[in-house]
Formats: structure tokens, C-alpha cells, sequence
């Protein structure tokens, strides 16, 4: 008899989410990219969606008892500390880390700013550092770490009480990457791993059940032309196709045409799930 795959087994999900792996994903993973888009990134708290959708993932923690005076917390892959900020007047510690420098040269600017003083920086690759501690809470947003749900098995190792996750959930299209993938490849984005789905089935097959909630809506943004030419060329080799000269040349006449007072307008459509894993609650367990 053929054997079915089991979806209650933690390795029915570790294979889906491989499925879903290019050799171009390692790119996503190092901090060329990050670096370049550090000066700019900040530029989305200018969206209410995304305000709106910060403030409440902040709350919800704070509801759930994930934020609390005397917690130490574990922020990975910060970037400009979007959340860092909003966490360090609300726990008795934060360390704070990403693999960017430029963005952590953010960080540290709006720390000193904020007069904060209870938030350790770390420069480093997640993938090969290695904690001497654990944490209260273990924070992680949007980071494409979360393709390799090995990396979820080392932060629950390091998670003393709440693994709380902030992952995309089956959309992220943005509609300028699309029409430039359609006009000048004739193709569209390959598909991506549903994210959030896939998280909260592999937590539930290891025993730990997430609360969770969603975010739709749309993100507005506006980037310098230079900028958003570097972001897009990125994003295609991303895709593994070919960036030459021509190609280069061709997408900057394109987005001179879009272009306002040398600001490229963009909307990426999303929905963005948040899952609350609190570790003390009583495990699943299946047979």
C-alpha cells in the first residue's frame, strides 16, 4: 500500500515549505540587499495600513502577556527596529539582531534619539550565530529566515514562553514587480510558500497551537528612481532570470515615464498573519 503523507507530522510541512526553494532565495538572505534599501525602509511607517497593523500586533502581544516588565526579549532580524522600539520601554531587556549593518546603523541612530538604553545591537547572520541565552519572548516579522523551518526549531530553543511570529500569508503582490516581470519577460512572479499557513500547521504538528490573526490591505510606497531601478533588478535575479545593461536601460525608461518628481510610486497588495504561540500552554500530542 502507498504510504500517504501524514500532515500531523512535522516533516510533511518541512518538505512542503522545501518545495517551494530556488537557489536564488540565498540572495534574500544576505545583507547586500538590506544595506542598500536601509536609508529608504523606514518610509512605510508613512502607511496607515501599516502603522495601523504595528500597533496592533503591539497590543496583541501585550494582551497575550508577551510583553512584560521584568521579560527579556529576542527581536531577530530587526532591520530598523520598526518593532525594537515600540518593545524596549515595555520589557526589562531587548537584543536586538540582523545580518544588515545599514540597518542597524538605523537602529542605533533612533535608539540614541529615544534615549534608550536597554536594547543590545548584534551584527550578525542568524543562521550561524549561536545564542548564549534564552528569552521571554522570541519575536521574528517578516523575514525570509522563516523559509527554513529549521531556523523555527531553533528559535522554539530559545523561547523560555512566547514564540511570537509576524509572516506573510499567500499574499504579496506588488503590482510594479508584476507588470515589469509581464513587460519585459512576459512572465509572472513564481510562486511563493503560503508563509503563515504553512507556519502555524508545522507548530501545530510539533504540539504547540497558535492564536492567530490576520492583516489585509495595501501598502503605498514611494521610492527615489535609483532606488526602486536597484530593488527591481534585485528582484528579478531573484527569480533567476538575466540582468544586463540593456535590460537596465530599458526598466529606466520605463519607470521615467511612472516617475514623480523623481519618486517612483508603487502598491503591493498583502495579507500578513500574526501567530501567538505561548509555550506554557498545555502541548498537543498526537499518536
Amino acid at each position: 500500500m502507498k504510504k500517504v503523507p501524514d500532515p500531523f507530522r512535522p516533516e510533511f510541512w518541512k518538505a512542503y515549505q522545501e518545495s517551494f526553494k530556488t537557489p536564488e532565495d540565498e540572495a534574500f538572505l544576505k545583507p547586500d540587499f538590506w544595506d542598500r534599501m536601509a536609508d529608504t525602509y523606514d518610509d512605510l511607517e508613512e502607511n496607515a495600513f501599516y502603522r495601523e497593523m504595528v500597533a496592533t500586533v503591539v497590543a496583541e502581544m501585550e494582551r497575550a502577556g508577551a510583553l512584560s516588565p521584568d521579560f527579556s526579549l529576542f527581536d531577530l532580524c530587526c532591520g530598523t527596529g520598526t518593532y525594537t522600539l515600540r518593545f524596549a520601554p515595555r520589557v526589562r531587556r531587548v537584543v536586538a539582531l540582523d545580518v544588515s549593518s545599514g540597518m542597524l546603523a538605523v537602529l542605533r541612530r533612533k535608539l540614541e534619539a529615544a534615549g534608550l538604553r536597554n536594547v543590545e545591537v548584534v551584527e550578525a547572520d542568524w543562521r550561524t550565530w549561536s545564542p548564549s541565552e534564552t528569552f521571554d519572548t522570541v519575536f521574528v516579522s517578516l523575514t525570509p529566515v522563516l523559509n527554513d523551518l529549521k531556523e523555527v526549531d531553533r528559535l522554539l530553543e530559545i523561547t523560555r514562553r512566547f514564540l511570537v511570529v509576524v509572516q506573510w500569508a499567500g499574499l504579496r503582490e506588488n503590482e510594479l514587480f508584476r507588470e515589469v516581470l509581464e513587460r519585459f519577460f512576459g512572465r509572472r512572479p513564481r510562486p511563493r510558500s503560503p508563509g503563515a499557513v504553512v507556519l502555524f500547521n508545522y507548530l501545530f504538528s510539533l504540539g504547540y497551537p497558535a492564536d492567530l490573526r490576520f492583516f489585509s490591505g495595501v501598502w503605498e510606497r514611494s521610492r527615489p528612481l535609483e532606488k526602486e531601478i536597484e530593488r527591481l533588478l534585485f528582484k528579478i535575479r531573484g527569480e533567476g532570470l538575466a540582468v544586463d545593461e540593456k535590460l537596465r536601460e530599458a526598466l529606466r525608461a520605463y519607470l521615467e515615464d511612472k516617475a514623480r518628481e523623481g519618486r517612483v510610486p508603487s502598491r503591493t497588495r498583502v495579507r500578513i498573519a500574526l501567530l501567538v504561540v505561548d509555550l506554557k500552554k498545555e502541548a498537543l500530542a498526537f499518536a
